[in-house]
């Protein structure tokens, strides 16, 4: 027998009893003024008849509401929160492209290593790809964004820094994320990036590396000098 059903009988039960108790106490009731003429007889009859369906209803109304109260159903819900650590960026190196030839593009590869433009033996004093750590729970969706880096200065003096780009111009991964540089997972410098965190271990966290390659143009007139900039990762949870 389901809940409701158990329910209402035992409100019936109740309900029954509250009359019998009502009604043996009406049999106990005498009539007063038994020598009054007949008429005051029949009223005071009267009068005890309506109290008892006065009585009679409000116990049903009683019941009737308890009745309806033990029908009301109720449901569950799963309340549920899934914990990550702290998401944080640490970087590795900066990116050096070391000595630049007027005139030309000189690019720095993700994994190490460069290339020129000018088809001459090139510098590879000083330089060096850049690199961050990210460290943020495996499986959780992260966005990491730069902020849109698109030149280096040397006072009022401008160099183009291009990412995705080799020096012959084409299209190639200078930034991206993974456990090595041969195997990168391109990012975008000059949009978000939402990505699924991966599985891997950085210093007995998990994490993962990000390689930062580039290339930058040096016109034929570029001012001599030391040209610099700040490229900013930021990583957050989405």
């Amino acid at each position: 027998m389901i809940k409701g059903s158990v329910d209402q009988n035992l409100t019936i039960s109740r309900t029954q009893q509250i009359l019998r108790i009502i009604f043996h106490y009406l049999g106990k009731i005498k009539l007063k003024h038994k020598n009054k003429p007949l008429n005051n007889q029949i009223k005071q009859v009267q009068t005890m008849k309506k109290l008892v369906k006065i009585i009679a209803v409000a116990a049903f109304a009683i019941g009737f509401g308890v009745t309806a109260q033990a029908q009301v159903r109720s449901d569950d819900m799963t309340v549920s929160a899934t914990v990550y650590d702290a998401i944080s960026v640490e970087k590795t190196a900066d990116l050096n492209f070391g000595q630049v030839m007027k005139g030309a593009k000189k690019y720095i590869k993700p994994g190490g290593g460069a290339a020129s433009s000018d088809g001459e033996n090139v510098s590879t004093a000083g330089i060096r790809q850049g690199g961050f750590k990210v460290f943020a729970g495996a499986g959780s969706n992260v966005i990491l964004s730069f902020n849109n880096l698109t030149e280096l200065v040397n006072g009022t003096n401008k160099m183009p820094i291009i990412f995705n780009e080799n020096e012959a111009g084409d299209e190639e991964t200078t930034i991206g994320y993974g456990t090595e540089s041969s195997s990168l997972t391109r990012l975008n410098v000059a949009t978000s990036n939402p990505i699924t965190f991966p599985t891997s271990t950085v210093d007995g966290k998990n994490g993962t590396y990000v390689y930062v390659g580039a290339t930058v143009d040096a016109a034929a007139d570029q001012v001599s000098g030391i040209y610099t900039a700040t490229l900013t990762l930021t990583a957050t949870y989405n």
